[in-house]
C-alpha cells in the first residue's frame, strides 16, 4: 500500500486552444470558424467541423459533444472522482488540455478544495485559460499554478505555436502578483538549451516574478510520438541545468526545481528519485488511474494498458492500490533505480509488457558509464544494509 500522499495529476479534458506539436497528451485542438467550430483530433489529422451555438463557448460545446462519445467524463462522473479519493490524502494538480477554458472544471476543482484543501490544489493551464478567470477569485482555492514556457518571445521553437509561451507567462505573471504561487514548467530540448535561450528565459521568468522554474524531460509521448531528434544528449541535459544553476545564483528568483526524471543524473541518490507510483499518479479524461502521468499514446488513450490500475470514476483509490497489478508494481519500483519508467518502457525490448516498465534501459542513464558505476555501487549499498 502506498503511504505517502498521492499526488495526481488530472487531465480533466483533452480540449485545448493550442495546437502544440509536442503535447504530451495529444489534446484536442478547438478553434472557431465563422457560425462554426472545429475539433481537430488524432495527432491533428482529424478534423470534426460542427455548428456553433452563440450561446455558448466553443470549448465548452467540444467538451459536451467528448462526453456524449464517452471520450471524457460528464461532470457527475467528475464529481465521483473527487469522491473516490476524498477519504485520502491526495494533492491533485488540475490539468489538460487546459481545465480552465471548460466552465464545469472549475466547479469541480472548488468542490475538491472542499475536501483536501487550498494548499493541495494545483491548476496547470495555459494564458488562454486564465483569461477566462478572476486572479482573486482563484486565490481563494488554488495553492499553485503551472504553466509551460520553454522558449521566449521570438525565438523560433517549431514545437510551438506563435504566441503560446508569451501567452502563458503574461497571464501568469497578473496571478502571481495576488500572491498565488506559480511554477513555470521547461522541458529541455534541442531548441532551448544552448546558453543564449536559457538566459532569455531565466531573465524573462524573472521579471515575470515567477517563483519556480521547473527543468524537464522531454518525453516522446502523446503527440510528441516520432519526435525523439527533439530531446538533448546527457551533455546537453547538464549544461542546461549547470547554466540555469548559474542564473539562479545570480538573480535569486526562480528558485529551481528539478523532474524527476533528471534527478539521476548526477547520482547520489540514497533515496530513488523517481515517484512514480510511490507518490505520482494521473487520471486520464475518461476516468483511467495511471501510474505515471507521461503514459499516454494519441489521442490522450493509456500508453499501454501496463500502466492502467483502474478507473477511478468507478472505483474508491484505497481498492485500486491493493490490486494485484498495484502490488507488483510496489514490489518492482526499484529494480531499475533512478531510472525514468517511462523511458525504459519505451526501449525495452522485453517480452512481458509490464516488465518493461521496471527494465534498465532509460537512454539517459543506461549509456551514462559514470551513472552505471553509481548504480552498482547503490545496489551493493542497499543489499548490505
Amino acid at each position: 500500500m502506498v503511504q505517502k500522499k498521492l499526488d495526481i495529476i488530472w487531465n480533466m479534458s483533452l480540449v485545448c486552444p493550442w495546437d502544440c506539436k509536442i503535447c504530451c497528451v495529444d489534446a484536442v485542438h478547438v478553434t472557431s470558424r465563422s457560425d462554426q467550430f472545429t475539433i481537430v483530433a488524432n495527432n491533428l489529422k482529424d478534423v470534426g467541423v460542427f455548428n456553433r451555438n452563440s450561446n455558448d463557448s466553443i470549448y465548452n460545446q467540444a467538451t459536451k459533444i467528448r462526453q456524449e462519445e464517452r471520450l471524457e467524463l460528464k461532470f457527475e462522473q467528475k464529481i465521483k472522482v473527487i469522491d473516490n479519493l476524498k477519504d485520502y490524502k491526495v494533492k491533485i494538480n488540475f490539468s489538460g488540455g487546459d481545465p480552465l477554458v471548460v466552465d464545469e472544471n472549475l466547479e469541480v476543482m472548488k468542490y475538491a478544495n472542499t475536501f483536501f484543501g487550498k494548499e493541495n490544489i494545483q491548476i496547470s493551464t495555459t494564458g488562454a485559460g486564465l483569461t477566462k478567470c478572476d486572479p482573486v477569485e482563484i486565490a481563494k482555492f488554488i495553492g499553485k499554478l503551472k504553466f509551460s514556457y520553454d522558449s521566449s518571445d521570438g525565438v523560433y521553437n517549431p514545437n510551438r505555436p506563435i504566441g503560446y509561451n508569451n501567452s502563458n507567462l503574461k497571464k501568469a505573471h497578473m496571478f502571481s502578483k495576488e500572491g498565488i504561487f506559480t511554477v513555470a514548467e521547461i522541458p529541455l530540448s534541442i531548441r532551448n538549451t544552448n546558453s543564449e535561450n536559457i538566459e532569455l528565459i531565466y531573465q524573462n521568468l524573472n521579471k515575470g516574478a515567477i517563483n519556480q522554474a521547473l527543468l524537464m524531460r522531454l518525453f516522446p509521448v502523446g503527440r510528441g510520438i516520432g519526435k525523439a531528434t527533439e530531446i538533448p544528449s546527457p551533455s546537453l541535459y547538464l549544461n542546461a541545468i549547470e547554466t540555469f544553476e548559474e542564473l539562479a545564483r545570480k538573480y535569486g528568483k526562480p528558485k529551481l526545481g528539478l523532474q524527476c526524471a533528471l534527478k539521476h543524473l548526477k547520482g547520489n541518490n540514497e533515496e530513488n528519485p523517481c515517484d512514480l507510483f510511490r507518490e505520482s499518479f494521473a487520471i486520464t479524461p475518461d476516468g483511467l488511474l495511471l501510474t505515471s502521468a507521461w503514459a499516454y499514446g494519441l489521442n490522450g488513450k493509456p500508453l499501454d494498458d501496463a500502466f492502467v490500475l483502474g478507473n477511478i470514476s468507478e472505483q474508491r483509490i484505497d481498492d485500486i492500490l491493493i490490486s494485484e497489478k498495484a502490488k507488483y508494481y510496489q514490489e518492482h519500483l526499484d529494480d531499475n533505480f533512478g531510472h525514468c519508467k517511462i523511458f525504459a518502457f519505451l526501449n525495452s525490448v522485453r517480452r512481458n509488457l509490464i516488465d518493461r516498465v521496471f527494465d534498465k534501459t532509460d537512454p539517459l542513464y543506461r549509456d551514462n558509464p559514470k551513472l552505471v558505476e553509481t548504480e552498482l555501487n547503490q545496489s551493493l549499498f542497499r543489499i548490505l544494509k
